[in-house]
């Protein structure tokens, strides 16, 4: 898949991983900041969390599930996971995906009345959102493991409490009394603020900047003569062209041109 062939070789925190992101917060960001994703929508489209299910404990091959629950519906089961396979020095490869159905979901869209092009545009669509967003999950294991933790603050918080932990004991909940016990939080640090403020400038004065320009700068126009397809041949007089730039404006220097020798 295009989006994954960025991705490169990371290491896993633990042999299964669940990562979850407030969806909703992510497409208004990706529409605010104008996201080629969201080149042709009129509005932020996407509701609800979504969460990445990555299981790493085979040699050969890591196995990506993403949960995810549309706009308006109450489905969150995938209709397909994503297999990439490992090389035979054991790295990722992801010219190497498989995609696996789920036989259960296929059958269950079979009994709401969805045609076969439908689940075919449904799992097709299913399998370029898990590997577009899978840079999420990917990113946070990055930076758990640099030594440089300022762009993100991980802080440990536990699963279920005492109290809900009894009642999953009490009801035979095993889902709950085999999940772990504790999760980490990850939230933006210093580092990650300071970043985002300096793109928001940045951004900000480039809109400005292309907002307010009027042409070229100002600069002279050596006398020349404009000759027309017809035949006509116009002499133009040396002129200036151009408007003032503003004082704020800053100005590029470029070096010499290394591969012209200076006299």
């Amino acid at each position: 898949m295009a989006a994954m062939t960025i991705l490169g070789e990371i290491r896993f925190p633990a042999p299964v991983t669940w990562v979850e992101f407030d969806y909703r917060e992510l497409v208004v960001a990706r529409f605010e900041r104008g996201s080629p994703a969201t080149a042709h929508d009129d509005r932020p489209i996407g509701s609800g969390h979504r969460g990445f299910l990555l299981d790493c404990r085979p040699d050969d091959h890591v196995m990506i599930t993403m949960f995810s629950r549309g706009s308006g519906s109450r489905i969150m089961d995938p209709l397909c996971a994503l297999r990439v396979n490992r090389n035979g020095i054991g790295k990722l490869d992801y010219d190497d995906v498989v995609e696996e159905l789920s036989r259960s979901m296929v059958d269950f869209r079979v009994q709401l009345g969805d045609s076969t092009e439908k689940i075919q545009a449904l799992r097709m669509l299913h399998r370029i959102d898990t590997g577009y967003d899978l840079f999420i999950p990917f990113a946070l294991f990055a930076m758990l493991a640099s030594p440089d933790l300022g762009g993100i603050i991980p802080s440990e918080v536990e699963t279920f409490n005492a109290k809900e932990a009894r009642t999953a004991r009490k009801f035979g909940k095993s889902w709950v009394l085999a999940a772990p016990k504790s999760h980490l939080t990850i939230q933006i640090g210093p580092q990650a603020i300071a970043h985002m403020q300096e793109r928001q400038a940045r951004l900000e004065f480039e809109h400005n900047a292309k907002s307010s320009r009027n042409g070229p700068v100002r600069h002279w126009v050596s006398e020349h003569e404009r000759r027309y397809r017809s035949g006509k041949v116009v002499l133009i007089k040396s002129h200036r062209r151009g408007s003032e730039p503003p004082a704020n404006l800053p100005t590029r220097v470029m070096g010499p041109d290394p591969a012209r020798p200076i006299s």
